[in-house]
């Protein structure tokens, strides 16, 4: 009996080969497609909410701007000096007295209408200023485009420089 086991001979173990299946990584293309459509789509709507936003912000600072200057020329056009004195930067308030101020302005041709044309707001480094446009219509009939210069003080909007 002994002799016979030793005799025969085992048949090596079958060797099992299986086949690993990898999963798949990544996504498959048309799951790329996807993702690259919504992210185009968000990309677009983003982008819409920026322009508007922008709008907004623009038509804000633009509009405290014009109303400055569209009260400094209307005061003019009535003869309310003083009051478009008051419109004055502390700058040009320094050049100009009021008696001064109402002179200059008497010397000049009196402005019958107006017409903002441009309106245009500047931050360098946080200082604002703004340029305003308008055309002015004279007692002598002329259209003078005339460009106003204005800086916020103590958060208000005030033309400095050359006022008239």
């Amino acid at each position: 009996m002994g002799d016979r086991r030793k005799g025969r001979r085992r048949p090596p173990a079958a060797r099992r080969t299986a086949e690993v299946v990898q999963p798949r990584r990544g996504l498959s293309r048309t799951g790329i497609v996807v993702v690259l459509s919504i992210t185009g789509v968000v990309l677009v709507i983003a982008l819409a909410i920026a322009v508007v936003w922008g709008a907004v912000q623009v038509g804000r600072s633009v509009a405290p701007v014009e109303a400055a200057v569209e009260a400094f020329v209307t005061d003019l056009e009535s003869g309310d000096h003083a009051a478009a004195y008051e419109r004055l930067c502390a700058g040009t308030k320094a050049t100009f007295t009021v008696e001064a101020f109402r002179a200059g302005v008497e010397r000049q041709p009196k402005i019958m209408s107006h017409e903002i044309v441009n309106v245009s707001v500047h931050n360098y480094n946080g200082d604002l200023s703004a340029t305003v446009t308008a055309d002015l219509t004279l007692d002598s009939g002329f259209v003078n485009q005339h460009t106003f210069a204005l800086e916020k003080e103590d958060g208000r909007w005030v033309v400095c420089g050359n006022p008239y």
